[in-house]
């Protein structure tokens, strides 16, 4: 993903690469504009470089910062692993059948809704 390219709806080949890396604590100053230099090893392990955009929040007083790349690696790890746990799963499967099937639910109800108003099934 070039870049700053943010999460995209374009599909990319499977990454089979190495886990992700990890950096030991180091203490931080915040400025008195609030800004935080990042390490340049934590950069690299967080794979974020100048002008690349990331997604922070806190919870529970805790601030932690992840970078698309980061985000789309621990997703397919988990894919992953999932497939090999659950072989001849398959959750895309699963989840359109569950979505026609909400789809097919909608409608019926729709068209209830609108024979008890005398009007015509949408179907």
């Amino acid at each position: 993903m070039p870049r700053g390219a943010g999460l995209s709806e374009e599909q990319r080949p499977f990454e089979r690469q190495s886990p992700l890396r990890s950096v030991a604590h180091a203490r931080l100053k915040i400025d008195a504009a609030g800004r935080i230099v990042i390490p340049a090893e934590m950069r690299a392990a967080m794979m974020v470089g100048p002008g690349d955009t990331v997604t922070a929040q806190v919870i529970e007083g805790a601030f932690s910062i992840v970078s698309p790349d980061v985000a789309l690696k621990r997703v397919q790890a988990f894919a992953e692993t999932f497939k090999a746990e659950h072989p001849g799963i398959g959750v895309v499967d699963d989840l359109i059948a569950g979505r026609r099937a909400e789809a097919r639910r909608e409608l019926e109800e729709a068209d209830a809704w609108r024979a008890a108003h005398g009007l015509p099934p949408l179907e």
